[in-house]
This record gives C-alpha cells, structure tokens and sequence, in this order.
C-alpha cells in the first residue's frame, strides 16, 4: 500500500456565520482523512463559520459526502458541513457557540455513506427571471437575472438585470427599492462604475440614461444550496454602448453572493457575503476617474426618510458628516412596519483603498443610500487581463445595532480563526503532484523532464515535451487543477492554451482557452475530437480551474474488447460528461489494450500550469 499523500499544513482565511444547522443524519464513516484544528486567536468567537481548502487531502469531488466530528474529549460530535467543489475544494461548517480567545477546537474529516444533512438549510431557488435565497419558507434576497422594465413612462435606457431586490429583514419587511422618481437608475443593491473613460470616450455605466454603458447578466456559473450556506454565482458584462466598432463588453464581472444558514425571525438577523470579481476583457484599458460615487451601492426602501432613518460609521459618522469619510462598516437604518431594522455594511480588510470611503447622502429629508466609493480618494486603472476583487458583508438586523457587537462581528470577519490540517494514511490514493517535485512522474525516455516548478504548480514550457505518471492505472477517481495563459486578442483557436488530460494515454479531456466559446468536440472539456461537454464552464484565462474524473477503463477478453470505457467528468464542479461510454481512442491517443496505462499531461506549444494532482485506483 502506497503512502503518497505527506502531511500538510496549510492556514486559510475563515468567513463569520452563526448556528441554527440541521442535525445531521445517520452515516457510514470510513477511516479519517484528516485532522482540522482551529484556532480562535486573539478574538471570542460565536457561531463563527470555518472555511478549509482540501489541497493534498484525496476527497472533494463534487459526489463526494464528507462527514465532520468534533472531538471533545471521549466524544465525537458530528457537526453539519457543505463541500464546496473546485479549485482546490473547500469544506465549509460551523464553530457553534462560543470558543474563547486562545481556544482551539479539533475536528476528524472522513468519508461517508450518506449525506450529513436531510435537507439544506438555504435554497436557492431559480425560474427563468429571478433567483431567491431563502431558509425554509422565509425568503431573504432576490436576484433578478431578467430584464427588469423600466416604469411606465420611462426611457427603456432603465431597463436593467443583474441586481438585488428585494432584501428582506428577518421579520420580512423590505429594505430595497428600485425605480424611486428621484433616481430611477437606482435598483437595489447593484456594482456599476460611474465616471470612466474607454478608448478616450466618456463612458457611464451607473446613469443609464446617458446612453453610454449598460450592465447584463449573462450566465449562472453555479447555484449552491446547503447544510452551511446558499448562494448563487453570477457572470455579468459591462458593456460600452457607444464605442468606434458599437458595443463593447469591457468588464466581465462575477458575483458570488452567500447566504448563511444563521439567525432568521427568531434571532433577528441575517449575515450575507458578496463578492465581486472583475476583470477588463477589452484590448484597452478602463480608466475610473476620480468622482464622489460609483461601485458598490444600496437604495433602501422609501420608508426610510427623516426621523426615521440613521446612518452609523465605524469612525462614528452619521448622516449629518459621513459623506465623503471612510470606514471599515457603516450601519443604515430605519423604521419598516412601525420598527426599526437595519443593514451594516462590512469592507474587508483586503479590499482596493480600504477603510472605503463612502457616498452618504446627507440631507435629514432625503430617503437612504450607500455607496462604498473607492474612486472618491482618486483615478485608477483597470488593465486588461488583470482580476480586481471587492469584498463586503451585510448584517441584516431587526431594531437599531450595538456598537460593541458590532464591533464583535467586524473583528471576526476581519480576522479569521486559523485553521491547521494534517492528512492522514490516503490509503491507495496517491498525491502524483503537491508542488514537491515531479517524483511521479516521467517523459518516458531517458530525457529530463523540462517542465517549471513554480510556488504550488508546475508550468509547461514550450517545446520540452508532454510527461505522464511512471505508474499505470485502470479504473479510479482523479482531481487536477489547471490554468491557461492570458494570450493576446491575435492569438485563436487551438492556440490559446492547448493542453489536455490523456487518461491511459488513450483518451484525452482537452484543456484550451474557451472562455465564453460555444461548446464543440475541441474546445475545453471536450473528450477531444469524440464529444463536446455538455455545457462550457470554462473560466476566464489566468483563473484556476479543476476536472474531477471518474475512469472505468474497457475490458477486454484477450485481445477483443468486450465492454466500453466509460467516463464522469465535472469540470469546475458541474458535470460535463455523465457516465459517457468511449467508444474508441480520442484524437491522438494511442489505440486501445487490455493493458492499463499511464496519465499523460500535454505539451502542445503553449505554457500552461497544473496543481494539486491526486488520484485512487477504484
């Protein structure tokens, strides 16, 4: 029995939550993976959720079912968790109740029979205009993915998707508003930059009435529902609408937003994560000039207005100086169905020109709106093929908030609890690359391999030669983490980033750039030249991306084949290829035998990067 998989020690990022899980069900456990131990550090925390990237631990496909215990002295406790699949998974659960400052809290992660959970504890629920977070009947947040008209009346310029509304207070009143008279381009809680220059044209994608840039969802990339949390991931194009060559997609934007499995009526609150990720995908450059408001903004219902409104800073700003000041949280507030109910706002600490200024409107009788504004404190550039990431929490609550609970809360988003975890015995699994060396792997000659260690990876290097595993295998389950270069606009087709996975150097699972390219037999996640994916989840160049196979090679009696290989693939956790039954050799694999064979990764004239590679004979 081989032991591949060395001990890891790894420290992450963790992100808040609160308890209120379902309990989890009866299971099978097989022998532990892995021990997670975590520390509190230099802060209380309550109902804190934990977050752990599985690199180097044999477990994360996306039907993998995970179970968690926490060991407490002769017991072990099982606790609700959710895998998270991709690159590299994460596993994601709870710190219930209250760990002190210091603590540590030890838990075991096995495989298990079923799953932990009998029914999620946040849906999210999708029809073809709108997606709703909820926990049980209790809606919290809706995404509208359709068109939204604009009023009666209107310009159609107001026209919009790809925002939020309603938020709903735990008690369910509404905290959102779109369309208002005063601003009708206002919808919710919505991302567009506001003052910016492209291709030296003024473009303005926040006042749609001007005509020049316009915000679209385009796709869903995933829509999780679990024990731990529930959310949706949505793919967005700001786009000029009035360049030289017409429009424009300049910006692709990612939204991944996460509703916690935490408080509700009974508690008085919600807690939400939001992130976007940006990047430019033109060949010039965006310029956002230096302008009081744009990004990340919030229009709060009308009933908000006067004495019955409040804004609080973390410096200690209200409505009447906050404007224009910066801060690691701002709380809006008013009163809805006679109470008063809220939402502050967190800025991580990681987040561009953070603490954030903010756009604060500051008259007694105008409604409430929130901006965090980075552009306030000065121009800056978005370059093309460069990743901007803007982070923020919402704490949805009923009455007015608590300075120092607020506090509480901010210290815990801001600083994490740290996680260590060591892998235990794998078993059979093997870890054929962890950024160690190439100790499994070959050119099949007697030729060095040629290939780069870089940090956690190794990159190809055009022209030394594709290599594969000293060590054949037949049927298995496999994870690998890969990620193709950003190339310029000139550069197409099978040259952008040509790689692929060859399973017994007979079947090939292409990788290519194929960021928002149709599905075919040769783009990525194609079983290459035998049959397309059945959708194109391929992530822009430069971003990590995952395959999780499934392989049961052909049998054979003597020479002749008497049963089909068949292959599962997920790639970046949505299954692309079920079951599929391969019929022959794909492309330039070599013809099929009843021998196993060896994993082979390609060279095909392009750099490209490859990490966290394990797999185990089934």
């Amino acid at each position: 029995m081989q032991k591949s998989i060395s001990t890891l020690i790894r420290l992450f990022p963790v992100f808040l939550l609160s308890s209120c899980l379902l309990l989890p069900a009866q299971v099978t456990l097989g022998e532990p993976l892995a021990r997670i131990t975590v520390d509190a550090g230099d802060y209380i925390r309550v109902d804190t959720p934990v977050s752990v990237d599985l690199s180097g631990v044999p477990f994360g496909l996306p039907d993998d079912k995970p179970s968690l215990v926490e060991i407490k002295g002769n017991r072990r406790v099982p606790v609700p968790v959710q895998l998270e699949p991709g690159s590299p998974p994460r596993l994601w659960w709870i710190l219930s109740g209250e760990t002190p400052v210091g603590a540590r809290r030890v838990y075991e992660l096995s495989r298990s029979s079923a799953s932990v959970s009998e029914e999620p504890g946040v849906q999210a629920v999708k029809d073809d205009s709108i997606l709703v977070l909820r926990k049980g009947k209790q809606q919290i947040l809706q995404y509208n993915h359709a068109i939204v008209p604009a009023p009666e009346g209107q310009s159609k310029l107001y026209d919009r998707g790809g925002f939020i509304h309603p938020l709903w207070s735990p008690s369910g009143s509404v905290l959102t508003n779109i369309h208002p008279k005063d601003h009708y381009h206002h919808i919710g809680i919505w991302m567009p930059w506001t003052k910016t220059k492209f291709e030296g044209k003024a473009v303005d994608f926040w006042n749609l009435k001007s005509g020049q840039g316009t915000v679209r969802f385009n796709r869903f990339l995933s829509t999780p529902s679990g024990a731990v949390y529930g959310g949706f991931q949505a793919e967005q194009d700001h786009v000029a609408l009035q360049t030289s060559s017409g429009e424009k997609v300049v910006l692709k934007e990612v939204w991944d937003v996460r509703v916690y499995n935490v408080g509700g009526p009974d508690k008085g609150y919600w807690i939400w994560d939001f992130v976007s990720s940006q990047r430019c995908v033109a060949d010039s450059p965006l310029l956002l000039e230096k302008y009081r408001y744009g990004g990340f903004g919030f229009r709060a219902t009308g009933d908000w207005k006067g004495e019955t409104a409040a804004y609080l800073t973390s410096e200690g700003k209200t409505r009447k100086d906050g404007h224009a000041t910066r801060a690691r949280w701002c709380d809006t507030a008013g009163v809805s169905d006679g109470k008063w109910k809220g939402i502050t706002f967190f800025s991580n600490p990681q987040n561009f020109r953070h603490p954030e200024a903010m756009r604060i409107w500051p008259g007694f009788d105008q409604e409430v709106f929130f901006n965090w504004a980075p552009e306030q404190t000065g121009d800056f550039e978005m370059k093309p093929g460069r990743d901007h990431k803007f982070r923020y929490r919402m704490f949805v609550h009923e009455g007015k908030i608590d300075m120092d609970k607020t506090e509480q809360l901010w210290n815990d988003y801001a600083h994490p609890p740290k996680i260590e975890i060591e892998t235990a015995d794998s078993g059979d699994a093997v870890m054929l690359y962890g950024g160690a060396d190439f100790s499994h792997w070959t050119t099949g000659s007697d030729k060095k391999i040629g290939w780069a260690r870089v940090g956690n990876a190794m990159k190809i290097v055009p022209g030394s030669g594709s290599i594969m595993t000293k060590q054949d295998f037949t049927d298995f389950r496999m994870h690998i983490e890969f990620k193709t270069p950003q190339l310029p606009p000139n550069v197409r087709g099978q040259g952008r980033g040509n790689s692929g996975v060859y399973i017994q150097r007979r079947y090939e699972v292409q990788i290519l750039d194929s960021f928002g390219m149709e599905p075919k037999y040769n783009e990525c996640g194609s079983l290459y030249r035998f049959r397309p994916p059945d959708q194109n989840v391929c992530r822009m160049p430069g971003r990590w991306q995952s395959y999780d196979i499934i392989f049961h090679a052909a049998k054979f009696d003597g020479n002749e084949r008497v049963k089909n290989a068949h292959i599962t693939v997920w790639h970046n956790g949505v299954l692309i290829h079920n079951n599929v039954a391969l019929e022959n050799k794909t492309g330039a694999g070599r013809p099929e035998g009843p021998l196993p064979g060896p994993i082979l990764l390609q060279e095909h004239g392009n750099e490209g990067w490859f990490r966290n590679i394990w797999i185990e004979p089934l």
